[in-house]
This record gives structure tokens, sequence and C-alpha cells, in this order.
């Protein structure tokens, strides 16, 4: 398992599905997203209360399981992108 973090101090790269899994779920736990495809693939938008794009994670999947975690944290990248308003 990988997980690609892209943000505007660089790409940061973390291997390995518990370190992987305990960084989505700290992640995951302070965010709320709307789902969104990325490039065909499946991800997850949010936004800050005050509706400025927080992060946007893809998902690679294979045999049903996701095996790759792609995420952007650059929010003027994010607001570049063609993607949904807060909801």
């Amino acid at each position: 398992m990988k997980f690609t973090v892209h943000s505007p101090n660089g790409r940061f790269v973390t291997l390995g599905a518990t370190e992987v899994a305990t960084r989505a779920r700290v992640a995951g736990s302070a965010a709320r997203g709307h789902t969104v495809t990325v490039n065909g693939r499946p991800g997850v938008i949010s936004w800050s209360e005050d509706g400025t794009p927080l992060s946007l994670p893809a998902f690679t999947v294979a045999n049903g399981r996701i095996t790759g975690i792609t995420a952007l944290i650059d929010p003027a990248r994010i607001a570049l992108m063609d993607l949904p308003h807060p909801v």
C-alpha cells in the first residue's frame, strides 16, 4: 500500500498497509466530504467551514481493495480543479 500526499511543501510518501491505514484514519476523522471522481478514480473532496477546499484524496482500487491513495492538500491547486462546491 502506498499513500502519496501532494502539499504546498512538496510530496510525501508513506508505504505499508498499517502506516497508510493509520494516516488515512487520522485524516478521515478530521474532515467531512463529498464523493467525486478524479481522473476516473473514486475520491473525496473536503472543505473548511468557510468553503475553502482542504483535501482531495483519490483511491486506486484493484480486485475490490484499495491499493493506493493519492491526496492533494494544496488548496490553491484544488481550487483550480472543476469540482463540486461545498455541500
